[in-house]
């Protein structure tokens, strides 16, 4: 559907505007509507809410990211951090939302299945305790909001390699813990 994708792309870069300009809190769907000239049955069409619509932006641009690579692929990962780190002044103002239907919350579910690859290819197993797999990804999405949001942030090729460093090593002891 052509046009789906094109009204949502000037949805989206309404929203990329508008979060420039106003807080993401008062932002409303009829500004985001104004914005884009467009009606807000239009908007309704394809989003259930602006949360929505911001979770749809990250996943629109990482499909393009991902496309063609495993899941668990530590380059994936990186393409991922450069992505927020440059787009980080709409993702710092994003992070900072909490609650119900959040970018955060959408972002650790995401999380997860890298995680549990990883995870799984570390230990050698298939059958993994979901706790194990919350808690790394509730680790990483905290790591990943406090580099994001520091002043002076990391290159993600340094920031991804420290954090590598540290699945690598806290992931087995976690699955030894929660399986054992």
């Amino acid at each position: 559907m052509p046009n789906s994708d094109f009204t949502k792309n000037m949805l989206k870069n309404a929203m990329w505007e508008l979060i420039e300009e106003v807080p993401f809190d008062k932002i409303t769907i009829s500004q985001i509507c104004d914005k884009c000239n467009m009606n807000r049955n239009s908007f309704y069409y394809h989003f259930k809410d602006k949360y929505d619509l911001v979770n749809w932006i990250f996943d629109s641009d990482y499909i393009e990211l991902a496309k063609d690579q495993p899941i668990a692929n530590w380059e994936l990962l990186k393409a991922l951090c450069t992505y927020l780190y440059e787009n980080r002044s709409f993702y710092r103002k994003i992070f900072k939302i909490e609650g119900q239907n959040s970018f955060s919350e959408h972002f650790q579910e995401f999380l997860y299945p890298f995680i549990y690859e990883r995870v799984k290819t570390l230990v050698g197993k298939e059958d993994i305790h979901p706790m194990c797999i919350n808690f790394l990804s509730g680790g990483i999405l905290c790591a990943l909001k406090q580099w994001l949001l520091e002043k002076n942030c990391l290159p993600p090729d340094q920031f991804v390699s420290m954090l590598k460093t540290i699945i690598q090593g806290t992931a087995v002891a976690v699955y030894d813990e929660v399986e054992h």
